[in-house]
């Protein structure tokens, strides 16, 4: 095998190397909330990577991920666009109890979710913390 052959496979090797351990190192995604309603059906996953939307039967989207703002009131505040044409999503999470209307599960906060023309009200799993409380 010539020197330029094996020099390049060594090459390639140690990329391989890089590259799966840049791999390993990343952190799997967190799950921060998850806000749903019952009318119509909805939900948004807010992850540490993404944000995303869906409607049963309707649509679906993906958003980036940019972490809440606080309002004077201690209300968590996630504004999200992406490219193109898509809509702002914008989600509003409180601290109250908050009931779904389908099962009458509890929930440790209340979820106001906007998107385009479109809002929605609905239940969140986790409340953010306030910048007050950090």
């Amino acid at each position: 095998m010539s020197l330029r052959l094996s020099a390049s496979l060594i090459l390639m090797a140690l990329a391989g190397l890089s590259l799966g351990a840049c791999r390993r190192e990343r952190p799997e995604p967190v799950v921060l909330t998850v806000a749903s309603g019952t009318e119509p059906v909805w939900s948004v996953e807010v992850r540490s990577d993404l944000v995303q939307f869906s409607r049963p039967g309707a649509d679906s989207a993906f958003y980036p991920y940019t972490p809440p703002d606080f309002d004077a009131d201690g209300r968590a505040i996630y504004r999200s666009k992406r490219f193109g044409a898509d809509p702002l999503l914008t989600l509003v999470i409180e601290r109250s109890e908050c009931r779904d209307g389908a099962s009458e599960r509890r929930y440790p906060g209340s979820a106001v979710l906007t998107r385009g023309d479109s809002t929605w009200r609905g239940c969140a799993t986790v409340v953010p913390d306030s910048v007050e409380a950090r």
